[in-house]
């Protein structure tokens, strides 16, 4: 029976002890990408909140630190011991993945993703996240809570699920992992990469207007802002807008910049208001147009 298990943040979970810490997400992020003649290519990444720390490569297959502080959670000969599952596990994702491709028929070229997250704090089992998407589509994820495997939006994710429910050692490897090990992890990396990832900058605020053929739109831009999650709305006469937003964006030095939009008429532009909530906030900041 094979075993499907995320390589790159396995191969961490099962060495790490549980110390205290505040609260804070982690999430990895694995690729598997297989040609056409089934050669695999992969890579991954580790983030703590919005930060990358740690991240793997086809050539090496080998962990590396992405910021100073990465490596402090563990020690010279826990992190070879890291490596060493990181390889073993990548070829258990491989020979997984190939028998699925096999099973469903798949042809062509086919990029397998994973995520996996979970928080420090561990209230509630539907924050621990184990997915699976097959060429950008959600192909199959795990219900931790339930114990069960939910299918996709894939044409496939009806017999991948299949498939992955029969398998009873790959089910309770996972939900283990996600349960107790995850939990470890992100209590681990709270406490050694808190300076970097518990600063807070508060956004700058910019509304104005832009004139064109189809009328008078309305753009709220939201720069200087850390860390990276933010909400941004536009508000017209008390009422919530539906608007155009852009994703968020790395600035140049280490913050975040997001703009909004939407239309309004001549009349309607004196009630027009951008409102942002973020956690460098201690309640949300509203700029009206035209201040």
């Amino acid at each position: 029976m094979k075993v499907l298990i995320p390589s790159f943040m396995f191969s961490l979970l099962l060495l790490l002890s549980i110390t205290a810490a505040g609260s804070i997400m982690i999430t990895a992020a694995q690729n598997y990408y297989f040609s056409s003649d089934r050669v695999m290519t992969f890579w991954g990444s580790l983030e703590v909140e919005d930060i990358e720390v740690l991240a793997a490569y086809n050539d090496s297959r080998l962990i590396e630190f992405k910021q100073s502080w990465s490596k402090k959670s563990l020690n010279d000969t826990d992190w070879k011991l890291c490596n060493m599952l990181l390889q073993r596990y990548v070829i258990n994702f491989q020979n997984h993945a190939r028998n699925i491709i096999e099973k469903c028929g798949i042809k062509g070229a086919v990029l397998f993703q994973c995520w996996v997250g979970c928080s420090s704090s561990m209230d509630d089992l539907k924050d621990l996240n184990y997915k699976v998407a097959l060429d950008g589509e959600d192909l199959v994820s795990i219900n931790a809570g339930e114990g069960v495997w939910v299918a996709g939006n894939s044409p496939y994710s009806q017999d991948v699920q299949r498939i992955m429910q029969n398998e009873e050692v790959t089910r309770v490897i996972i939900i283990t992992l996600l349960t107790h090990h995850c939990y470890g992890l992100a209590l681990t990396f709270s406490t050694a990469g808190k300076e970097a990832y518990s600063r807070k900058i508060q956004p700058q605020v910019y509304i104005t207007k832009k004139l064109d053929t189809f009328g008078t739109e309305v753009l709220c831009m939201v720069t200087g802002f850390y860390p990276k999650p933010i909400n941004v709305s536009l508000w017209k006469e008390n009422k919530m807008e539906e608007v155009l937003s852009t994703i968020t964006l790395p600035n140049g030095d280490g913050t975040y910049q997001k703009t909004v939009s939407t239309a309004v008429n001549s009349i309607e532009q004196q009630s027009v208001y951008c409102q942002v909530e973020h956690s460098s906030l201690k309640e949300p900041l509203i700029v009206h147009l035209g201040e």
